[in-house]
C-alpha cells in the first residue's frame, strides 16, 4: 500500500482575548489533519489506498493578550520553530491593542505573516498604513469570519511564508557558490601571476647565462691588455705623461672589474634554480656568513642571535652562504647613518617552522623599505641604492637560490621599523642508522638527495 507524502506542518499563532474565538480557528485549521486521521484508519481497515486530503497541516498555539503573543513567538524564534501565520485581534483589553501587537510581533520576526481581525472600524486602513506600512505582510479579516477565507488565508500565507525562506536560502547558497567562484578566481589569478612571474625570471636567467658568457670572454682580454699597458707604463716612468696615462688606466681596470663582478652576479643569477643536493647543516652556514659579513664597520651595531637547533636543510652550501651572506650585508648597509637614539640591532633567528621547514630570519631596525618599492624588492636590477653602489641583482640571486632549493624567501616592512627577511627551507630527509650503517657512501647520498 502506497503512503502519499506528508504535507509541510506549519505553525499558526492565534491572538485574541476571546476563548471562543481560539476553539473556532483550531476546527477551521486543524479540520484537515483530522480528516486525514480518519482516511487513514479507513484505509488500514479496508485495506484501500489513503487518499489524504492535499494542502499544509497547522499547529495551532493561543495566546489570550499582546504581551503573551509576543513572547511565544520570540521563544519559537529561539527554538528554531516559528510561526508562519499570526491572526490577531485588533481589540485586546487591558492590554496592547492588535496594531501595537504587530508592530512588536515584527520586531521580533519580520518574515511572520499576519492576518488582522477585527470586528468594528477601530482603526482606518489610512490609519493602518501609516502605523504598520503597506506590506505584503498583512492581510484584513473582518468578523464574523467564513471558515473558508479563514482556511485559504492560512494556506495562501503559509505558502508565501515557505516560498520566501526557500528563497533566502537559495539566494544563501548562491551567495556561498558566488563566493567560492570568487576564491578559486582569486587563486587562479594568483597562480598564474606566480606561473607568468617564474617564466620570466627563466627565460632572463637563460638570457642572463647567455649574456654573460659573451661578456666574459671580451672582458677578460680588454683587462689582459690594459694590465700589459700598466705594466709598459710602469718601465718608462722617465717619459712624460706617463703617470696621467696611468691613473687612466687603473681607472679602466677599476671599471672593468666592476664589469666583472656583474658578470659574476648575471652567471650566479643564470644557474640559481639549481636543485639542491646534499643536507647542509643551516647553523653552521649561519655562523660563516656572520664572520665573513663585516658587519662590525657600523658603530655601534649589535647583533642578537637567536639561534635554535634545527635538522639538516636539502640545500647548496655555498649558495645558501651567499644568501645569509647577502642577507646581513643588506641589513648592515641599512643601518649605516641610521638618525635616532635607538642602536643599530641585526636579530638573527633560526628555529624549526611549524611545518617542519628550517626558518632563518635576518631584522634590521633599520628606516624600513618603502611601500612602493616593497613589491619590487626581488626583481632583477631593482635597487634603491645610489647609482654605482648595487647592481640590483643581489635579492633577485637570493630569491633564485632560495626559490630553487624549493624553499620561500619573503620580506616584511615597514616605514621606520625596519625590515625582516624570512627564509624557509625544506628538511632533508631523515637518514635510517640501521640502512646507512650497510650500504655504500654513494648510495646513502642518492638517497638523500632523491
Amino acid at each position: 500500500m502506497r503512503t502519499p507524502s506528508r504535507a509541510p506542518v506549519h505553525r499558526v499563532l492565534i491572538i485574541d482575548d476571546t476563548p471562543t474565538i481560539h476553539q473556532d480557528f483550531r476546527l477551521i485549521l486543524s479540520g484537515s489533519r483530522n480528516r486525514a486521521s480518519f482516511a487513514e484508519m479507513e484505509a488500514a481497515l479496508f485495506g484501500s489506498e489513503s487518499t489524504r486530503p492535499s494542502g499544509h497541516d497547522f499547529e495551532v498555539d493561543s495566546a489570550f493578550q499582546g504581551e503573551e503573543g509576543v513572547e511565544r513567538a520570540r521563544a519559537a524564534l529561539k527554538e528554531g520553530r516559528p510561526y508562519s501565520v499570526a491572526f490577531v485581534d485588533v481589540r485586546m483589553p487591558p492590554g496592547m491593542d492588535g496594531v501595537e501587537t504587530v508592530e512588536r510581533l515584527w520586531r521580533e520576526d519580520p518574515d511572520l505573516q499576519v492576518v488582522l481581525c477585527s470586528a468594528y472600524t477601530d482603526y482606518s486602513w489610512e490609519e493602518v498604513t501609516q502605523r504598520l506600512g503597506i506590506s505584503q505582510r498583512l492581510l484584513i479579516l473582518r468578523k464574523p469570519f467564513d471558515s473558508i477565507e479563514v482556511r485559504q488565508m492560512a494556506h495562501s500565507l503559509s505558502e508565501k511564508w515557505e516560498l520566501l525562506h526557500q528563497d533566502r536560502e537559495r539566494m544563501q547558497e548562491l551567495e556561498l557558490a558566488n563566493a567560492r567562484l570568487r576564491q578559486e578566481a582569486e587563486e587562479r589569478k594568483a597562480l598564474e601571476s606566480q606561473l607568468a612571474h617564474a617564466q620570466r625570471l627563466e627565460a632572463l636567467g637563460q638570457l642572463a647565462a647567455g649574456m654573460a658568457h659573451e661578456v666574459n670572454n671580451p672582458l677578460s682580454f680588454i683587462i689582459a691588455n690594459l694590465n700589459h699597458v700598466c705594466r709598459e707604463l710602469t718601465a718608462r716612468q722617465s717619459q712624460e705623461d706617463v703617470g696621467e696615462l696611468q691613473e687612466a688606466c687603473h681607472d679602466a681596470l677599476r671599471g672593468c672589474e666592476r664589469i666583472r663582478r656583474l658578470v659574476q652576479d648575471v652567471r650566479i643569477f643564470g644557474r640559481s634554480s639549481q636543485a639542491p643536493t646534499n643536507p647542509v647543516d643551516v647553523g653552521e652556514v649561519m655562523t660563516e656568513a656572520l664572520a665573513m659579513a663585516s658587519i662590525a664597520q657600523v658603530p655601534g651595531l649589535r647583533v642578537v642571535k637567536e639561534l635554535q637547533a634545527v635538522p639538516p636543510a636539502l640545500a647548496d652550501e655555498h649558495g645558501l652562504g651567499q644568501v645569509f651572506l647577502n642577507l646581513l650585508i643588506n641589513a648592515a648597509q641599512a643601518l649605516k647613518g641610521k638618525g635616532g637614539p635607538a642602536e643599530p640591532v641585526i636579530r638573527v633567528v633560526m628555529a624549526p617552522h611549524s611545518d617542519g621547514r628550517v626558518k632563518v630570519e635576518i631584522q634590521d631596525n633599520g628606516p624600513g623599505i618603502a611601500p612602493e618599492h616593497l613589491g619590487r624588492i626581488f626583481e632583477p636590477f631593482f635597487t634603491t641604492k645610489p647609482v654605482g653602489e648595487g647592481t640590483g641583482l643581489g635579492l633577485s640571486i637570493c630569491h633564485g637560490i632560495i626559490s630553487g632549493l624549493g624553499g620561500e624567501l619573503t620580506v616584511e616592512s615597514q616605514p621606520g621599523q625596519g625590515a625582516t627577511f624570512r627564509v624557509l627551507l625544506p628538511a632533508a630527509p631523515v637518514r635510517s642508522s640501521r640502512s646507512s650503517a650497510s650500504r655504500p657512501a654513494e648510495q646513502v647520498r642518492q638517497s638523500l638527495a632523491g
